[in-house]
């Protein structure tokens, strides 16, 4: 009744204003642009058009009564209104008006129009948008805090049956979810969690069950309207994601040329199977470049600073560089340098190429395409523990693997493809490398699936394996099905002659369906013979999205 009695009163009011004063007010066609959580309203008439706060405004829903208003902020091309009926539903697109005083009009106007009459009125306009654009074309786009609050993620569950060398220790149980909730409190922000709870063989070989937090964190800013970005929680840092997942803090600002300056402050949880924290605090802070205002070239710079048990620990430089062209090569590399300057290590020396990797790609529409991609990685000299196993000092001093790889594909025909890859491989002790050549074809063996013959050579640290590989895969009414077989000769070093080669056969399938109502379904089974060894895998990963 209390609501419904000021919507009848705000009604008369602006009943009488209009018959009593006539044409003291001009009659501003309007849009509602967004509706904010808190009741509010944004309209698509701003400071361009002379509207103030205070202004007075009339909603004309098609089904419903008349919503009464006023404005109570105002920016160039928009404004915020609150309704008297704040019960009132309202929807996106519903026309209104809003009464601004002719008087305000005219001393804003041009002394003199193009008709040359100065006591005509002047008429705000649309300026901004054009046939073609969408109809709020020349309005902004919603903030997030006028955004309605949503929720949104998915839940998971995966089973893993492996049985290899008589055992069944590497069989898992995975049950978790990501979740993202926007908008929240109000202010624009975003809750974030993602975890899952397993049932598995641990690094440390022991059966148990572990719930990994993978994020658990709270988002606010970063966008078009707020350039000031800032993060708390656990998380992978945003900018800089090679510094790893944080326990702490982050806060970023991004600059109108499009460059980026921020920095974290926190613990490191150890990626093991339980991610135990608060020990290994770090700071890190980075710049990013934007040499183009469409950022296709890209770079960055970060340091890391780290301390094991309040022990000066890492001092890391990560650089990256990124350039993407419309119609040419891509390329991007990234380079992790730690400094051991003025420390007595295992190293002996001041600076050290811990891991890089570089990419370049290139396609050709219709043809085919070209990758390559370099990799090098060596173990950092640090107190913190990384991996389970001890690593001897001498280990420390020479471990090291590079790796380059070539990929090559091109189009037979309309419907067929022909791809050629190569990897070299070089570590402390040894060197290999591999190389498959493949062609692959639609329509040979069903209509709408596609076959593939593969042909390959491995040579690998202990063994070598060559063979054949035939694959197939294909929609049908349930999901889609893949099968692959593989028969391949394989030589190990170091076993005894009547042992050390033998035939390898490899039979797997996998198959997807759509439940429905956003739930998704996996299922999948890999087995291979040696001789008369048999070990296989089963399993299924079923999702649902919200």
């Amino acid at each position: 009744m209390h609501t419904e009695l000021r919507s009848l009163i705000a009604t008369a009011c602006f009943a009488a204003v209009a018959v009593g004063q006539g044409d003291v007010f001009e009659h501003i066609a309007l849009r509602v642009a967004s509706l904010r959580p808190s009741g509010e309203l944004v309209i698509d008439r701003g400071r361009r058009d002379q509207i103030q706060v205070g202004d007075r405004v009339v909603l004309m829903p098609r089904n419903g009564p008349v919503l009464h208003g006023a404005v109570t902020g105002v920016e160039e091309r928009t404004a915020l209104v609150e309704l008297v009926d704040r019960n009132a539903v309202v929807v996106l697109g519903v026309k209104g008006e809003v009464l601004v005083p002719r008087a305000r009009l005219q001393a804003a106007a041009p002394k003199t129009t193009p008709q040359g009459d100065p006591n005509a009125v002047a008429q705000p306009t649309d300026d901004g948008w054009r046939p073609g654009m969408p109809l709020l074309g020349s309005t902004r786009p919603p903030r997030a805090e006028e955004r309605a609050s949503s929720l949104r993620g998915r839940a998971f569950v995966a089973v893993d049956l492996v049985r290899t060398l008589d055992s069944f220790s590497q069989s898992f149980l995975r049950a978790g979810g990501d979740v993202e909730v926007n908008n929240l409190r109000g202010d624009g922000g975003a809750l974030r969690f993602s975890g899952e709870f397993d049932v598995l063989t641990e690094t440390s070989n022991n059966d148990g069950s572990d719930l990994r937090v993978y994020e658990l964190s709270y988002t606010h800013g970063g966008t078009r309207f707020e350039p000031l970005r800032w993060q708390v929680g656990r998380f992978l840092q945003h900018d800089m994601p090679e510094f790893g997942i944080l326990d702490g803090g982050e806060v970023g600002y991004r600059f109108e040329s499009g460059d980026r300056v921020g920095g974290s402050f926190g613990y490191l949880p150890v990626l093991d199977d339980d991610m135990q924290s608060l020990g290994d605090l770090q700071f890190a802070a980075w710049y990013l470049g934007a040499v183009d205002f469409s950022e296709r070239f890209t770079w960055a710079v970060g340091v890391q600073k780290t301390w094991h048990h309040l022990d000066s620990d890492r001092d890391l430089v990560v650089g990256r560089v990124r350039y993407l062209q419309p119609d040419g090569w891509n390329l991007a590399a990234t380079m992790w340098v730690d400094y051991y300057g003025g420390r007595d290590d295992a190293k002996g020396q001041s600076l050290g190429l811990t891991r890089a990797n570089a990419f370049a790609t290139r396609r050709w529409v219709g043809s085919g395409g070209l990758e390559f991609a370099y990799d090098h990685e060596e173990y950092p000299l640090t107190l913190r523990r990384e991996i389970p196993q001890t690593i001897q000092p001498q280990t420390l001093l020479d471990a090291h693997q590079d790796r380059l790889s070539a990929h090559a594909f091109w189009n037979g025909s309309a419907t067929s493809t022909w791809r050629l890859r190569g990897t070299v491989w070089s570590d402390e002790a040894r060197d290999g490398g591999s190389i498959e050549c493949g062609w692959a074809a639609d329509d040979l063996v069903q209509t709408g699936a596609r076959t593939g013959f593969t042909a390959f050579e491995v040579q690998g640290a202990t063994s070598s394996q060559f063979g054949l590989r035939i694959d197939h895969g294909g929609s049908f009414g349930f999901g889609r099905v893949d099968v692959l077989y593989e028969l391949g000769f394989v030589h190990y070093e170091g076993f005894p002659a009547d042992r050390n080669d033998m035939l390898q056969h490899r039979l797997g399938g996998i198959c997807s369906t759509n439940l429905g109502a956003g739930s998704d379904l996996t299922m999948y089974v890999d087995s291979t013979l040696w001789d008369r060894e048999f070990s296989f895998g089963v399993g299924f990963y079923v999702q649902h999205s919200f």
